[in-house]
This record gives structure tokens, sequence and C-alpha cells, in this order.
């Protein structure tokens, strides 16, 4: 009786175990079928003009920015205070000017009397009353007390310490009731109406950037704002511990905005390219020998990812060139590259057009 139940109990185990076998197997055949899809963004290639710039920094100077020195001896009777505006030939200081009054004054008398008596002897020596040698040393007191008396007017005049432009008064050196010696420093003047910006380019650009070149100016200090303008000064001379030359950029300030030592951004044009195809640099991928692009192409009515060599030409910014391996009309991932591979399904979660991509990120720099 037992083994005669044995052989069905048998049977129906091998059943069950053929029977999950082949679900088993159905199960990996539709797991081999199934094809992994990744959403990404993509944008059309075209071609256009593609400006490439050098990004620097620079700092705000004023264009007149000047430390006022006294050419006199004297005490301060007068100076204007920090803050205060000043028109060209201005007074600042005001010094205590009765000595010098004294010497012009005595100098003034000589030069009078000097040139009383050389007038007299003139006529003199027209009619041949006296010699030559008593007219000669008559025109000589007579120049000497002159210029005695030009040296005694300069020195009552830079009693008055006058502005030689205008702008406001910065910081004062001296205060009312010092006394200053000529060289002696007064008041720093500075006219903000106008402000240049400096900065350093690299070497490797000398020739590519001359006075004229276009620039866009981005001012941190003031919310990111931004100025076209163009480089007024670009100098010849290589600062042999910076590797670098000079430029200048000058800008109207009359709202008085911007301010010295501001640090600003520069991107100086160095040159444009026509019939450029340009891309995002997130489109890019690296290895150590070559750089690609994951280009979209159809595969059993689906889009899918093929992987693209290129060359890249110039940088700039958020945007870089490629001058092979891609032409119009060709459409590229160009976000959501981070789990793609080759041969992945794409799901486009959104295209657009290379100008659109490229106004997008232009206007976020």
């Amino acid at each position: 009786m037992k083994r005669r139940n044995s052989i069905p109990i048998a049977a129906a185990l091998l059943l069950l175990s053929l029977a999950g076998c082949m679900n088993e197997d159905n199960g990996n055949s539709e797991d081999a079928e199934r094809v992994r899809m990744v959403p990404v963004e993509t944008m059309e290639v075209e071609r256009g003009s593609f400006e490439d710039y050098i990004r620097v920094t620079g700092v705000i100077e004023a264009l007149d920015d000047a430390v006022i020195s006294s050419e006199s001896s004297g005490r301060v009777e007068s100076i204007l205070r920090r803050g205060e505006s000043v028109e060209q030939d201005g007074v600042i200081v005001r010094m205590d000017d009765r000595l010098s009054r004294a010497r012009y004054e005595a100098a003034k008398t000589s030069f009078e009397l000097a040139e009383d008596t050389y007038n007299r002897m003139k006529a003199l020596y027209e009619d041949e009353i006296i010699s030559t040698q008593d007219y000669r040393a008559a025109r000589a007191q007579r120049d000497q007390a002159r210029s005695q008396l030009s040296q005694a007017e300069k020195q009552l005049n830079d009693s008055d310490i006058k502005a030689p432009f205008g702008g406001r008064i910065e910081e004062r050196f001296v205060s009312e009731g010092e006394l200053v010696s000529p060289g002696m420093p007064v008041v720093r003047l500075v006219d903000n109406s106008r402000v240049r910006i400096v900065a350093g380019i690299p070497e490797r650009y000398s020739g590519q950037i001359v006075d004229g070149s276009p620039a866009r100016i981005m001012i941190r200090a003031l919310g990111n704002r931004r100025l076209e303008s163009q480089v007024t000064f670009a100098g010849e001379l290589i600062d042999a511990a910076t590797r670098t030359f000079p430029v200048e950029v000058e800008l109207d300030n009359q709202d008085g905005e911007l301010k010295p030592e501001m640090v600003v951004d520069i991107q100086v044009k160095r040159t444009t390219i026509e019939n450029a195809i340009v891309i995002p640099r997130t489109a890019i991928v690296r290895d150590e020998s070559a750089i690609y692009v994951f280009r979209t192409m159809e595969e059993s009515g689906y889009p899918v990812a093929e992987l693209v060599e290129v060359e890249a030409g110039f940088a700039y910014g958020s945007l870089i060139e490629i001058t092979t391996g891609l032409e119009s009309g060709d459409q590229i991932v160009v976000a959501g590259l981070s789990s793609l591979n080759m041969g992945d399904r794409l799901n486009i979660v959104q295209s657009s057009s290379s100008e659109e991509k490229i106004r997008m990120l232009q206007s976020r720099r």
C-alpha cells in the first residue's frame, strides 16, 4: 500500500517543478526584452555666429584722483570738510598770508622804483648823457626786481590752495590752525563723475585685444548690474610678475553709484566666428582621450542615444564651439546625461532650438 501511493506523489512533484521552470524562463525572456528609458532634454543643432570673450576681474578707479599738497609754508586758516564739493580752481585751503602779502608789497615797491629808474636812465642813454654801462645796470636792476615780484606774487597766491579739477574732498590730512610746509599733503580730491576699470589680460591674448574692443561689465556690488562699453586703453607692456598686460575701460558715473576699488567682472570680446556650431558645455562627455556628445537616432521607431566623438574649438562661459562631429539638424542631449548610456531609449521631456538654448544660457551670465 505504501509503495503504490508514493508513485503518484513523485509524479506530481515533477510536474510542479517543470511548471516552475517554464514560468521562470518566461520571466527572464520578458526582462531581456525590456529596454531602459531615460528622461532627457535635447537641442537641435544650428549654425550661427559665435562671439568669443575673455573673462577677467577688474577694479574701478576714479579718472581724477589726487592728493593735493601745499606749495608754501603757513598756518591753515580754513579748509573744506570731508564730503564737500569744489569746482575747478575753487579754494580748498586758505592759509595765513600776512607774511607773504608783506613780501609781495615790498617786492612790488622795489620793482616800481627800479622800473622808474630804468625809464629815466633809458632817456638819458638815448641822449648820450650816460654810459652804456650805467644803462645796462639800471636795466638789470629792473629785471631782477621784476623776478622778485613774480616770485613774491606766486608765494602769495600759493597761500590759497586751489582745486586742479572739480571734485569732492574724500580725505583731510591737516586741520585748521595747523602749520604746513611745502610738499605737505593737505587733502585728497576725487572726481567720481567718470571712472575707469583697470584689469589685466593674459599675455597669450596679446595683439587680439586692442583699443576699441567691445567689453561687457558686470558689477557684483550692484546686484550684478550689466553695462556695455569698450576698451579705451590696451597696454603694450607685459607685467613680469603676473604675465598680463593692462586694459582700461572708461564709464560715465554721473549718479555716483560706481565707487573706486569696487571689484567687477569684465568680458572683453576676442573674436567673432561665423557659421559656427555652438552647444552647452553640459552636453559634453569626456574620457582620457576624447570628448563626446549623445546624439539622438531612431531605432525601431523610438529615439535612442548614440555616442558621437567631437572636437571642440573656442569656449566661453557655459558655451563651447564644436568644429567636427556635428552638423545642422542633429539633435543632441543637453540634460540628463548622468544616467545615460549608449543605446538607451530616450524619453524627451523638453526640446529646444540651438538659438533658444544659447539665448537662455547667455541671459544667466
